[in-house]
């Protein structure tokens, strides 16, 4: 049997919101990006205690970068 890695959308869970707020608050105060990224996935962990360390932060980053990064393709 091969993993092919979660389908589930994680802007579509209920931590989603609770991830963005704690990471614009860390950015609105100035912490480095790392810090910024750790108070979103410990968002998640207190939605979702019994998840493991790392599917909670593959799912809070999923979602920060879903909103904050954009692509541009310069011609």
């Amino acid at each position: 049997m091969v993993w092919r890695g979660s389908t589930i959308d994680p802007m579509a869970d209920t931590a989603a919101s609770a991830v963005l707020e704690a990471f614009e608050e860390a950015r609105g105060a100035g912490l480095p990006s790392v810090d910024c990224y750790r108070a979103g996935v410990d968002a998640w962990r207190r939605t979702h205690p019994d998840q493991s360390a790392e599917y909670a932060a593959k799912q809070a980053v999923a979602v920060i970068l879903a909103v904050k990064v954009s692509l541009r393709v310069e011609e």
